[in-house]
């Protein structure tokens, strides 16, 4: 029967593991509650950042149709069409859903007319016929800026026709281009006509605007409104352009015959960069509206209707369809999220794990210093049972207090208004903690001898098989396909952890007992003590071993995936830019000529890029989708010497040979090239017939394989793009490679470099050199484009998936060391007595201080040595072990997986700060020890 006094007596004892009980509740709670939303915060200003960029080479989602004229429509008044295309517009708004009208801008629409010859006095006629053009209007305040003139000013309203139809058409007023006004011969106030099918009207031409600067927008809306473009038709070439005019210019031209109208309005997408919308159910519930808001474009909207809300300028407006660029940048958002967040809860499990390592071991003292209570209340009749009951209960009052502070915490770290992270976690581990004291009082009842032999073999197979079992399944399974948390991923490195522990307490007494026969040949007593001592109680380390074990090697392995991150980003960086500071990269035919005159430009190479199909004339097989890359062997190896693609091709005798059988009896010409390994295989010096776009019947002798290292070179980037391993690769230089085709739809690429020893490249010097590139054109198709290499280095490095993922390690690390050092504080406490009695003899032995704390060290040695030695081992066999279930490449998007390689820094930083705590930890103990007097320790009668 339990009385007050022994009430009172046993909760002075049980309060400091109580308070430690609670304080990690606090944290087991507080991290799980409060991380994913801050992750989530993260992960929006990565989507809203990943958005902006891509919608600078045009919109996410657009809509667009063509209007059917209606003959017996009465004349509408004029000055209507903007309100009729913000109509239409918010019509396609009002259909969206609520997750998807949230993130939509302003709809700017666009007008084009169906095309018309221009026919007129001093036009010209090129190609033999009069040139085709149409009218393009965009509602104002769009991005880019507005439309500056050079000459005359821009189009105005036209007054309204007279009559039906009108005797004499008022001209329209339009504007051109400074490349149309060349190219047509055009002057302002000069006046010309538009015929087209079943249309007529006079225009008039009122100014000139520049393309260079201003509403960059509106021409990637309209590029032949940047410059007339030379078209193909089945009677011959034609010379394809576009006017711009006003509002009332469509309206009019509308009405002066029936002319179709194409209709288009750009729906711009801003994402919120603190609310939960990169969530995956915010995702998916976006993907789902663009689905939703897809057909009711189509089906919905508008369609068969004629009422006045489906009328612009007095024309039908039919089923509008969408186009869809925002689900492609969801998918490969979420598929970089999805292994954020598996990541993530890799390191949040190693934070549970040594939280609840830590409790047990808190409970061990607990139950240390309670023993001979314990074993009073059992001696007079009570059950264990019941006493592990009240166990339970002392700490459900421990454990609930610090859930609910750090219920609270966790409240105050997460965003304002952010949903907090799922309790799942946080309940599975307040349930461990909560059963920790009285699991130790079972497990620990009624022992008083070592563990039988053939009991910790159970133990430890119990413990390696569950490890490798994981592993190989692991390994089986590959990579993670589901959402959230990869609980087999997350759990592996635990057992796995458990596993190194059980190896470091088996092999510890076979190196101490060497150490300890070397420690008896030594004067003093001091080091035999400490290592025999060290060697006894490695078993009983064995909690505050496993918590090191797991902050040291989170910690290596965290190092690890944020150097992988780096290098990673760096080497995505130099893969779009070639490896050079700035590339230009676009079709061969628009790339600039020789830019080494530029400031700061040393050195220049170009690679041109092709595809085309292969067919070996030795079998017949055919390779399709082949990559043909040419490039300068030499003006590569001059600029980078280090490139092994350049090294490859000037190792290689036959690469750069002429031509052979060029035009010699009808003979197609043979190339040289080299080939990737597994073509260079399967072929050995084959011969092949290339069929490509643009290339006359050719063959290619491949001369030789390109290294393993070659393939990696990132000059063959801006060629080959992000997107996977071709079939085949084959390299040309040379005479070779002069000969590849043309092909606007495939990329090509103008490296530069600075020169050796010269100051660095300045991408704002290049960007003045190419800006006759740069500029927009009137051609469809890709644009050419300027590559700095610090900025998509810097662009990859804010990204906000990657810096969660750095700073969940680093957070999961920084615990890890706090929780490393409290298990050893209370590992150092549960044999306080043990080392206080032995200190104590010694002292009456004479002993002197600074050997009672050269003592405490040295005892502490080895475990702080097997800590280092096995986590250390652990983060470095990690990435090895979980193979295919871990893969970060996906999170930086590169081509390539990045290899992991020990970070020194952080594995020094970290033995070093295990090295503090646990020594620091190690001499204030001792420090304690030294103000207990020897009868605190020593009995009577006790025998030294």
């Amino acid at each position: 029967m339990l009385t007050l006094r022994l009430i009172r007596r046993e909760a002075q004892v049980a309060w400091p593991v109580a308070v430690v009980l609670a304080l990690l509740a606090v944290l087991l709670t507080a991290i799980p509650l409060s991380w994913p939303p801050r992750a989530d915060r993260l992960a929006a200003g990565a989507l809203a950042d990943r958005v902006a960029r891509a919608q600078l080479s045009g919109p996410l989602i657009a809509a667009g149709t063509t209007t059917t004229p209606l003959p017996n429509m009465p004349r509408l008044p004029g000055g209507r069409l903007d309100q009729e295309l913000d109509r239409v517009g918010n019509g396609l708004r009002a259909a969206a859903a609520p997750r998807l009208a949230a993130v939509l801008g302003r709809l700017q629409g666009r007008v084009t007319t169906a095309d018309a010859t221009a026919v007129g006095p001093g036009l010209p006629t090129p190609y033999g016929r009069a040139p085709r053009v149409s009218l393009a209007y965009a509602q104002p305040d769009g991005p880019g800026g507005p439309v500056q003139y050079v000459q005359g000013r821009a189009p105005r309203q036209p007054a309204a026709d007279r009559g039906t139809p009108p005797a004499e058409p008022a001209p329209i007023e339009v504007a051109v281009s400074e490349a149309t006004r060349e190219r047509l011969g055009l002057t302002v106030n000069q006046q010309f006509d538009l015929w087209g099918s079943g249309w007529a009207t006079p225009v008039l031409l009122v100014g000139v605007f520049r393309t260079d600067q201003g509403a960059g927008r509106l021409w990637q809306q309209f590029p032949l409104l940047v410059e007339p473009m030379t078209a193909m038709e089945v009677t011959g070439q034609e010379l394809n352009g576009q006017l711009l005019t006003s509002a009332g210019g469509i309206e009019q031209t509308a009405s002066r015959g029936t002319v179709p109208l194409q209709l288009a309005w750009d729906l711009p997408v801003a994402t919120d960069r603190a609310g939960p919308a990169a969530t995956p159910s915010a995702i998916a519930e976006l993907r789902s509206a663009i689905a939703g808001l897809r057909a009711a474009a189509t089906t919905r909207l508008c369609g068969a209707e004629s009422d006045e809300a489906c009328l612009v300028a007095g024309q039908l407006v039919p089923s509008v369809g969408l186009a869809d660029r925002l689900t492609a940048e969801l998918d490969a958002f979420t598929a970089q999220q999805r292994r954020t967040g598996q990541l993530q809860g890799f390191a949040l499990a190693g934070v549970l794990a040594v939280v609840v390592a830590t409790a047990v071991a808190a409970a061990r003292l607990g139950a240390r210093r309670r023993a001979g209570a314990f074993a009073l209340q059992l001696s007079r009749g009570a059950g264990l049972s019941g006493i592990a009951g009240r166990l339970l209960a002392e700490a459900a009052v421990a454990v609930g207090a610090g859930v609910a502070v750090g219920w609270a915490v966790g409240r105050a770290l997460a965003p304002p208004g952010a949903a907090l992270g799922s309790p799942v976690p946080v309940l599975v581990a307040a349930l461990l903690v909560w059963c920790a004291p009285a699991a130790v009082l079972l497990a620990s009842a009624g022992r008083t001898r070592p563990v039988p032999r053939s009991r910790r073999l159970v133990l430890e197979a119990v413990v390696l098989l569950p490890a490798v079992g994981g592993l190989v399944a692991l390994r089986a399974r590959g990579a993670f396909a589901g959402s959230g948390v990869d609980l087999q991923l997350a759990l592996t490195p635990v057992l796995l952890a458990l596993v190194v522990v059980l190896a470091l307490i088996r092999l510890l007494p076979l190196v101490l007992l060497p150490a300890a026969g070397w420690a008896r040949r030594l004067r003093g007593p001091v080091p035999l003590v400490a290592l025999a001592r060290a060697g006894t109680h490695s078993g009983a380390a064995a909690l505050a071993l496993l918590v090191l074990v797991l902050a040291t090697g989170y910690g290596v392995f965290g190092g690890m995936v944020s150097r992988a991150l780096a290098d990673s980003r760096a080497q995505t960086a130099d893969w779009r830019t070639g490896g050079a500071p700035a590339a230009l990269v676009g079709p061969r035919d628009r790339l600039p000529g020789d830019l080494s005159q530029a400031r700061t430009v040393g050195h220049q190479a170009t690679v041109t890029g092709a595809a085309g199909e292969l067919t070996s004339q030795d079998d017949g097989t055919t390779v399709q989708g082949a990559q043909l890359v040419g490039l300068d062997a030499a003006a590569l190896g001059a600029a980078d010497p280090s490139s092994p693609v350049a090294r490859a091709l000037l190792a290689a005798d036959e690469v750069n040979a002429p031509v052979g059988r060029a035009g010699e009896n009808g003979a197609p010409p043979v190339l040289t090239a080299l080939a990737d390994p597994g073509l260079a295989a399967r072929f050995p010096d084959g011969l092949f017939e290339v069929a490509a776009l643009g290339m006359s019947r050719s063959l290619v002798q491949l001369v030789g394989a390109l290294p393993d290292e070659a393939l990696r070179d990132p000059v063959l980037g801006p060629v080959l793009g992000d997107g996977p391993r071709p079939r085949a690769l084959l390299l040309f230089t040379g005479p070779s490679a002069k000969r590849l085709p043309v092909q606007n739809g495939h990329p090509s690429a103008v490296l530069l470099y600075p020169a050796a020893g010269g100051p660095r490249l300045d991408p704002a010097a290049v960007r003045t050199a190419a800006a006759v590139q740069l500029a927009p054109t009137g051609a469809t198709g890709p644009r050419v484009e300027l590559r700095d290499r610090d900025e998509e280095f810097n662009a990859l490095r804010s990204d906000g998936l990657i810096r969660s993922v750095e700073l969940a390690f680093r957070v999961t690390t920084g615990l890890g060391l706090m929780l490393a050092l409290g298990a050893v504080a209370l590992d150092l406490l549960l044999s306080a007595a043990e080392r206080a009695r032995t200190t104590s003899y010694l002292r009456t032995l004479g002993l002197g201080r600074r050997a009672v704390l050269g003592l405490q060290l040295l005892q502490v040695l080895p475990l702080l040595v097997a800590a280092a030695v096995g986590g250390t081992a652990l983060g470095l066999l990690l990435p090895g072990a979980l193979g295919p279930g871990l893969r970060l490449g996906a999170l930086t998007g590169g081509p390539f997986e990045p290899a992991t390689h020990i970070d020194w820094t952080t594995t020094t930083a970290l033995g070093v700060a295990l090295a503090v705590l646990v020594l620091t930890a190690a001499a204030l103990e001792a420090a304690i020890s030294r103000r207990r007097g020897l009868g605190a320790v020593l009995r009577l009668g006790e025998a030294v």
